[in-house]
This record gives structure tokens, C-alpha cells and sequence, in this order.
């Protein structure tokens, strides 16, 4: 049933109460107002929608045809308002079915296991969705499926919020027999070999490259691939190096036969964040998975890593 615009929302609740009480004087009382606003309002209702609504019997009011078949669909509309407003109920992560969105870097991707165990092991319901960090994350986190991010804090935007996850720090991997990896590694043998290098699209500056840049250094880049599993799976195979997240890398590394050494000179370390947007901050789903996610992962960051000490040039 559609209602003239002209009645205004007050004026429905105060006709729902007269079809409930069939009395100004009570329906005033339980609306805490005077009796002659409530006969005010009457007169507005039988304005707007051209009918007298309720006419004396007795002493109370019996309501008109037009009342009764406003009544019921009145009541059913007004009950769903006050439930879609009412407080939520307490968020139950073992009992409630909800959909999360992860999006995370490729060389972050070591951490997948150990996060989605930490949410599925106290939410059964949940359905995650783990996705790679593209252009437009702040837009994709604003998007209406909850979603949270682990990204290098150079991609949060304004406007996003954040939690310090912490630091990474890069060393060098190549294959187990590698020539350049059988002794401490030093600088000059490090830039003869040819580098692979992750591109995904979203890279704002390269921060190896900018080291490099500032100590006059130059390397070659043999290859460009899509995901650092990828690139570890050819360098297990080739001459080239790889500048990997340590020690996120360790188990991939242990398994394809690879040799992880520290940089011969000091690369900048990458700081990340647990980032999400402002929509979803008080959504008791999205607040529980947040702050699982950062228990299991933040003890992955500024660990300290014991390699073999580099050589000088």
C-alpha cells in the first residue's frame, strides 16, 4: 500500500497508536503528548488521506473501512522499522555465518595458512577470501563485502584505517649451488648476476631500487614475474638472484633447494599495516576477524633473522 507523500511519518505512528488504543485520550497519554495535539494530528491524518478514519462510538472511537485496511499493513511496516534499528545481537564468531575479504601481497603469502587457521578455528561459518593487494585499495575496501587488507603502509590512502603490523626486511635467494651464494655474498657478485623482480601493478617505488639508486648501483633485471612464487620456482632453476622477505621465505625456500643469504649492503625494510576502511570499523564481524588476523601474523614481522655475515666488496 503506498501512502500519500503528504503524511508524514509522525502522523503514521500516532495513527497506529489510535487503531490500537481507539482513543484520543489514551492514545495521547501513551505518546506523551497533550490530547489536543493528538486531536491535531487526527485532523491531519483525515486531511492527508481524505477520509474521517475513526468516528465516536461510545466512548471510545471505531475506526472507518479505509482504518481498517491501513491497520494491519501500518503495524507489519512499523515493526520491521523498529527491528532494523534495534541494537544487533552479540556477535557469536562459533555460531554466525559471514563472508571475509583478505587482501594481501604475493610475498605475503606464507602467512595465508596460519591467518585463515586462526579464523576458521573459532568461526566454522565463515568463508574467506583471500585476494591479491591491486590498484584502487582503498576502493576495494570500501566495497560492501567487509575486508581487510595487510599491505605495505605506502598504499594506505587517506581516509583508510590502520593498525602497525611492523617491518620487513629483504635478503638475496638463488638455487643451492648457486656460484654467487657459496661464500658470503658480496656486493660485486650480487649485480653480476641478473635479478628477478615481482611486478603485480600497484608498485608505487621500488624501495631496492631507490637504495641502489642512492649508492650509485645499478642491477640487471632478468626477469619480471607476476608473483614471488613464480620467481622462486625459476630461480630454483637459473642463475638468478632474487631479493626475498626474510624469513617469510624460509619453508618455500627449504622445499624448491634455495639458499637464502642477507644483501651485501643494507636494504631499507618495508613496513606493513593491517588496514581496513572506516565503513567497517564497528561491525562486530569484521572487529572480531581484525584483531585475529593481526595475532596470528604481527608475530612475523622485525623478527630477527641469523644469516651467514656478508663480505665486503
Amino acid at each position: 500500500m503506498t501512502m500519500p507523500s503528504a503524511v508524514d511519518p509522525g502522523q503514521l505512528v500516532a495513527l497506529n497508536v489510535l487503531l490500537e488504543e481507539r482513543s484520543v485520550t489514551r492514545a495521547a497519554r501513551r505518546l506523551g503528548i497533550t490530547q489536543s495535539s493528538m486531536s491535531h494530528r487526527l485532523a491531519q491524518l483525515r486531511s492527508s488521506l481524505g477520509d474521517p478514519l475513526f468516528v465516536r462510538f461510545g466512548a471510545g472511537l471505531a475506526p472507518t473501512p479505509r482504518a481498517l485496511a491501513i491497520a494491519q499493513p501500518l503495524a507489519e511496516a512499523l515493526r520491521a522499522l523498529a527491528a532494523s534499528v534495534a541494537p544487533a545481537e552479540p556477535f557469536d564468531a562459533s555460531t554466525s555465518s559471514f563472508t571475509l575479504g583478505i587482501t594481501l601481497p604475493d610475498l605475503l603469502a606464507p602467512l595465508a595458512p596460519r591467518l585463515v587457521a586462526a579464523l576458521v578455528g573459532q568461526a566454522p561459518g565463515i568463508q574467506i577470501r583471500l585476494t591479491h593487494i591491486a590498484p584502487g585499495l582503498s576502493a576495494s575496501l570500501a566495497s560492501e563485502l567487509p575486508s581487510i587488507a595487510l599491505t605495505p603502509t605506502r598504499f594506505v590512502d587517506d581516509g583508510i584505517r590502520s593498525r602497525s603490523l611492523g617491518e620487513l626486511s629483504f635478503g638475496v635467494v638463488g638455487r643451492r649451488d648457486h656460484p654467487a651464494l657459496r661464500r658470503p655474498l658480496s656486493t660485486e657478485r650480487w649485480l653480476a648476476h641478473a635479478h628477478v623482480t615481482v611486478r603485480v601493478g600497484n608498485e608505487r617505488t621500488n624501495v631496492i631500487e631507490e637504495e641502489l639508486a642512492r649508492r650509485g648501483l645499478v642491477r640487471r633485471i632478468g626477469l619480471e614475474v607476476p608473483s614471488f612464487l613464480a620467481g622462486l620456482l625459476v630461480v630454483a632453476r637459473s642463475d638468478f638472484l632474487m631479493n626475498v622477505p626474510l624469513p617469510l621465505v624460509d619453508e618455500a625456500a627449504s622445499a624448491l633447494g634455495l639458499r637464502l643469504r642477507e644483501a651485501p649492503i643494507p636494504l631499507p625494510s618495508v613496513r606493513f599495516a593491517l588496514a581496513w576502511h572506516a565503513r567497517h570499523q564497528h561491525d562486530p564481524a569484521h572487529r572480531w576477524a581484525r584483531e585475529r588476523v593481526f595475532a596470528a601474523v604481527r608475530p612475523a614481522f622485525n623478527l630477527r633473522v641469523n644469516r651467514p655475515s656478508v663480505a665486503p666488496v
